[in-house]
């Protein structure tokens, strides 16, 4: 983080610790521990970037560097080839989260509000990400994406500073072909604004993962009798007699909202998951890992 924490002098390890340890934002801390539970229960890849092992060749790309082509190969066909070699090619990813006022929502005290949530598991997949050598960036930010530690920190310290611009999906921003989004929210947006965003970014190649975060009472609407509902983005009160004779409605309406939303999805060739907050981040950042890991594999990546 930004800053310089110096030792105390004389103080014990544990001490000391514990010192650095209260020095970081409590989601932080979270973010690390939730990476290394789920890093400990997925085995490590190999991977593309800086080094002399040779990794793989592959077609030449607008960008490529003229001192990557391998002449030897691309003389054996007419395409023109490059060599890559181990940790030369870092995946790209960047990570967005919802900060619309209906992620602002918590059904309890012991549950988390869903913007804790995205921005815990946006730092997790960061972490997570930057062990294995990819490069994060926030988008939006106008950070390009960087890896290791410092990487991690200065995409940490934009997310926790930053001014939430209450927007319930991403801006229009232009990502190179082969970049890989993963975007955290509701997504109560109506699915033809969300099929607009997809739509953009899927056709100029970018990989995408979506993790709708949802508070277990928006599931279930578990309230009973008399109830007034009031709307987190102006709009308006409702007040309901009797909630349950409205329940199974909202909960078809529901469904089918989300059943559109993984359509999307997977007409873009994305991935779609979902996370409630009354359950582990673990439980919604191992298989959104594994998912990004597999998608990259299967590109040769």
């Amino acid at each position: 983080m930004q800053g310089v924490i110096r030792r105390n002098r004389g103080a014990t390890p544990r001490q000391e610790a514990e010192r650095l340890g209260s020095a970081l934002p409590p989601l932080l801390v979270e973010a690390e521990r939730v990476a290394q539970t789920v890093a400990q229960g997925v085995h490590g890849r190999r991977r593309v970037g800086q080094g002399e092992t040779f990794w793989q060749f592959r077609r030449y790309q607008p960008g490529d560097p003229a001192t990557a082509i391998d002449w030897r190969q691309t003389a054996k066909s007419q395409a023109v080839f490059v060599r890559e070699t181990e940790w030369e090619a870092a995946q790209s990813v960047w990570l967005w989260r919802d900060s619309s006022a209906s992620m602002d929502y918590a059904s309890g005290a012991s549950l988390p509000p869903k913007r804790e949530r995205a921005e815990l598991l946006l730092l997790a997949t960061a972490a997570l990400l930057v062990r294995g050598g990819e490069r994060v960036a926030l988008l939006g930010s106008g950070q390009l994406p960087s890896t290791g530690r410092a990487g991690f920190n200065r995409l940490a310290d934009i997310l926790l500073g930053e001014k939430p611009d209450g927007r319930s999906l991403p801006p229009a921003v232009e990502l190179p072909r082969a970049a890989h989004l993963v975007l955290f929210g509701d997504f109560l947006s109506e699915p033809e604004e969300v099929q607009a965003t997809v739509s953009r970014l899927a056709g100029r190649g970018v990989r995408g993962q979506m993790v709708q975060i949802f508070d277990p009472a928006e599931e279930s609407l578990p309230f009973q009798g008399r109830v007034r509902f009031s709307g987190f983005e102006n709009e308006g009160q409702t007040l309901l007699g009797r909630v349950e004779n409205v329940r199974d409605g909202y909960r078809e309406r529901l469904a089918r909202h989300r059943e559109a939303l993984g359509q999307i999805a997977r007409r873009a060739g994305w991935g779609f998951i979902l996370h409630h907050t009354d359950r582990p981040p673990q439980t919604a950042l191992l298989p959104l890992y594994t998912a990004m890991a597999g998608a990259s594999e299967r590109l040769g990546r």
